[in-house]
């Protein structure tokens, strides 16, 4: 449920404010009201300026004349309480229609307010009584639909805070306990209002349920909130945030007495060329759990160049990629790999497949349907590119195809492909504003991006490893190895018995070899 908070103010239609903004608008039609629960006053008054500047029309309070509630992070159910605490509509009148924020920034990137689709409702299809019993619910999340938008996300938010703590101090246990808790709360029909509704669920331990019960109990759970005010929780989320800096690397400086990013700037020798590029960008391996970024300083992510890098564009990295910049780069690189090699296909994966509509990295699946035309394609992208000047960073990683028996006994996220890690500079042309003058804004950011080389025969594996999320696929790999008897990653399915290889044509063939029930991408949001 939504934490308790004033009542809004209810407006006068007739104010002299509101008529300013009606008479002003390009879209009178349209009254938006921006619900602060969940989205925050800061961030509820930059939207309230970006949507005034687009000529859109927003009301500060609740009134009669609201045409469309926009929430943020905010499940139907609440979304409907919350309708009902304000009470503003008169007699006769419709309700406004309750949005999530999806249509706003869409909106926003249209310039125009886009049609209202039943993915940008908040309402409930129909009402129904809220179970306060137990649930049951499969023990894996690749056997459960996983949707982006879920009924628990103040729930899950506080049992994923205590996974990342978890994960900075190195304790993988923890780590994954509360994660899948959090997992399954994502998976539920409905939001959970009482404690008994815990009971039978899988991975829900004593220390989980102790945390959810006190967050349904008084709103905020103490252990949670002491976590998120320490200080080496502070300092190493903000230092896994650099590009390229894993948490062996974030605590060591931790626990050299560094705290903030001018230090670290002061102090240029600590650095590799990775991360002092990534600083300037913050983002990258930030936004991957604990558990992926463990122990990679040792690995790929240590090259001094990348570090260098991390630093250098921190401010474009920490900036959320949206969905058209994710477009735009597909397109970029479809031109570059088009010119290199006809034929050849990029496929746009990672949480932009799982439907999210930010994200801090682009992932791309470069393949030929003729295995073995492959071969060479990417240093040649990469070559047109940089003469494009395109490329502010760019880390190589050959194929280690050339064993497939090794490739076999991999069952570990980290797979065999030939790929690049890149900074790429993506051209942005000035928006149009309100009267016609353009936006100041630069003509180009940064943005990570990492293309990776798939051969065709094993492109149904790479694209159901690269989609995620992370928690779903180390499910469906323990799933396939615990109750088939099976080897999956992200370059086939095998039989470690029989020393079978198996050969799909599509992620719907893996699904199928495993006994599963296809989940579409927008449901493996785990």
């Amino acid at each position: 449920m939504l934490p308790k908070r004033r009542r809004a103010r209810v407006g006068s239609p007739g104010g002299a404010a509101a008529s300013s903004a009606q008479s002003s608008a390009l879209f009178p039609a349209v009254a938006i009201y921006l619900a602060e629960p969940r989205m925050g006053r800061s961030r509820r008054a930059f939207l309230t300026r970006l949507a005034l500047s687009k000529g859109f029309r927003v009301l500060d309070t609740y009134s009669s004349e609201v045409t469309q509630v926009v929430m943020e992070r905010t499940s139907p159910q609440e979304a409907a309480c919350w309708q009902e605490r304000m009470a503003a509509t008169p007699p006769g009148r419709s309700h406004p229609v309750l949005l999530d924020i999806s249509w706003f920034t869409e909106s926003m990137a249209a310039g125009q307010p886009v049609p209202v689709e039943d993915r940008h409702r908040l309402e409930m299809a129909e009402p129904r009584k809220e179970s306060s019993g137990p649930t049951w619910v499969p023990a894996y999340a690749c056997q459960r639909c996983t949707p982006l938008v879920h009924h628990n996300t103040s729930l899950t938010e506080a049992l994923e805070t205590l996974a990342e703590a978890a994960g900075f101090e190195g304790s993988e246990g923890r780590l994954l306990s509360f994660s899948r808790a959090s997992s399954v709360l994502k998976a539920l029909p409905g939001p959970v209002t009482a404690p008994r509704q815990l009971q039978g669920l899988p991975h829900f331990g004593e220390h989980s349920r102790r945390v959810v019960q006190e967050l349904m109990e008084h709103g905020v759970c103490e252990e949670v909130e002491r976590v998120r005010c320490s200080e080496r929780y502070r300092t190493m989320k903000l230092f896994t945030q650099i590009f390229g800096v894993g948490v062996k690397t974030a605590s060591r400086w931790y626990q050299e007495g560094l705290r903030t990013l001018d230090e670290l700037r002061a102090q240029p020798q600590r650095l590799t060329r990775q991360q002092r590029a990534g600083e300037r960008m913050k983002g990258g391996l930030a936004f991957l759990s604990p558990g992926y970024v463990k122990g990679l300083d040792d690995h790929m992510w240590a090259d001094r160049g990348l570090a260098t890098a991390g630093l250098q564009y921190h401010l474009d990295l920490s900036t959320p990629v949206g969905r058209p910049d994710a477009e735009a780069l597909r397109q970029l690189i479809e031109a570059a790999v088009e010119q290199a090699l006809p034929g050849a296909t990029v496929t746009l994966a990672g949480g932009f497949r799982r439907g999210k509509l930010q994200g801090h990295d682009v992932d791309l699946l470069i393949s030929h349907p003729v295995e073995g035309q492959e071969a060479g394609l990417l240093p040649s992208v990469m070559l047109g590119l940089e003469s494009r000047g395109l490329v502010l960073y760019h880390q190589h990683h050959p194929s280690r195809l050339w064993d497939m028996s090794h490739l076999a006994q991999e069952s570990h996220t980290m797979d065999a492909f030939e790929r690049s890690l890149c900074i790429l500079r993506l051209p942005q042309s000035p928006r149009a504003a309100v009267g016609g003058s353009p936006e100041l804004r630069p003509p180009w950011k940064a943005v990570r991006v990492d293309l990776v080389v798939v051969p065709h025969s094993q492109f149904p594996f790479a694209l159901l490893g690269w989609t995620g999320s992370q928690l779903f696929e180390r499910e469906l790999r323990r799933f396939s190895r615990k109750e088939k008897g099976l080897c999956l990653n992200s370059h086939g399915l095998f039989d470690p018995e029989q020393k079978t290889v198996f050969h799909v044509a599509s992620e719907d063939d893996i699904f199928r070899l495993l006994g599963l029930a296809y989940l579409p991408p927008e449901q493996r949001n785990a």
